[in-house]
């Protein structure tokens, strides 16, 4: 009789325990669609953030361009062409996002 009484007991503070835990979970955030955006984010901030990646960027482009002007090739001539072409494509790059940034801070 004892036996059967601790297991009705266990089971009934099992059940209980898990009741009350079910009760108390907040329900979980629906992650769908993009996040919510605050409308009191300081945009300011977000462009002088881009401001400054774009800024980087410029700097790590240029230096490879440079390095890259002032190194010597070896090879055959389409090497050599595929090489000035890349070189240009990145002189391009740089030239863009100047532009984007002059674009920016006429803003």
């Amino acid at each position: 009789m004892a036996k059967w009484f601790r297991k009705l007991w266990i089971g009934l503070l099992s059940g209980t325990a898990a009741l009350v835990s079910c009760n108390f979970i907040s329900p979980s955030p629906k992650l769908y669609g993009p996040p919510p955006v605050d409308p009191t984010e300081d945009t300011l901030q977000v462009k002088a953030d881009r401001r400054e990646v774009l800024r980087q960027r410029i700097e790590s482009i240029r230096a490879i361009v440079e390095e890259r002007q002032n190194s010597e090739i070896y090879g055959p001539p389409e090497m050599m062409k595929e090489y000035a072409r890349e070189t240009q494509r990145l002189q391009a790059e740089a030239d863009s996002l100047e532009q984007e940034l002059k674009a920016m801070e006429m803003e």
